[in-house]
């Protein structure tokens, strides 16, 4: 299915509507990758479906099968955009309670939508999430953001752009200049409901120690960091996978268990 943003872009979704349900879980990819790339969100989608949980997974706009030129249009404030679209749908489609589970980049989008949308996220899930823009990219301080980040404003002062990853996706110099303006942390300070962050301890390309001292310093009573020890950035690898998806079925299972 598709989704179209009030600005003109068409997203790819799947939505599986359960039956009877008013609870839906949206899954929120991170940079570079799509709606089928996050494992434990592909995983999990279908233990909550068959738990009677209704679950959204979407591509953000200049990813997957989504509209857009990730130079250009793929920005936060874009994210931002097909965040509330995506929310606005599902009201509209009487889901009365929704959770939002995100990963990486996601994480932050995730972060700065609920701070804006307080009343509109009933359980909120981090998955790897980016908490600190600068240490991530600006003035990464990782293996993978060295390799990709280093000598940032040089090269985006002369080309414009930068290629990232294994298929060299373009990302161009609007997002940086956001990132400088947005905090996920300070954002997410705001939030008081059912809150789970996940990070592996052998991150190499977003801090776990950011993800750890952010949560920290979080005044959310109902707030539970998991460290996934030894794994690598998105839990790719097994026993990792297996463990995070249970642990992403379990939250939400447990925030909406009379509320299907």
């Amino acid at each position: 299915m598709h989704i179209q943003t009030q600005d003109g872009f068409i997203l790819d979704a799947v939505y599986n509507k359960v039956n009877d349900s008013h609870t839906a879980i949206v899954f929120a990819h991170g940079m570079t990758v799509d709606k089928e790339n996050e494992g434990i969100f592909v995983r999990a989608e279908d233990e909550l479906n068959n738990a009677g949980y209704s679950t959204f997974r979407f591509d953000f706009r200049a990813h997957g099968a989504s509209s857009g030129n990730s130079i250009t249009d793929f920005t936060i404030s874009g994210e931002l955009q097909d965040m509330r679209d995506v929310m606005t749908f599902l009201k509209n489609e009487k889901n009365e309670r929704i959770g939002l589970a995100a990963a990486s980049f996601g994480g932050s989008i995730a972060a700065l939508y609920t701070s804006d949308n307080l009343e509109k996220i009933d359980a909120l899930l981090l998955a790897n999430p980016v908490m600190n823009y600068r240490h991530a990219f600006l003035e990464p301080i990782t293996p993978w953001g060295k390799q990709y980040f280093s000598n940032l404003p040089a090269r985006l002062e002369k080309d414009g752009f930068i290629k990232v990853g294994s298929h060299d996706f373009a990302l161009g110099k609007t997002l940086f200049e956001e990132m400088e303006k947005y905090a996920p942390c300070e954002a997410l300070k705001k939030y008081s409901n059912p809150l789970l962050v996940m990070h592996g301890t052998g991150d190499t390309k977003v801090p776990y120690q950011d993800a750890y001292d952010c949560y920290e310093v979080l005044p959310n009573k109902h707030k539970k960091f998991v460290p996934i020890h030894g794994s690598e950035h998105g839990f790719h690898e097994e026993p990792h996978e297996s463990m995070v998806t249970k642990l992403v079925v379990d939250f939400f299972k447990e925030v909406f268990h009379d509320l299907v």
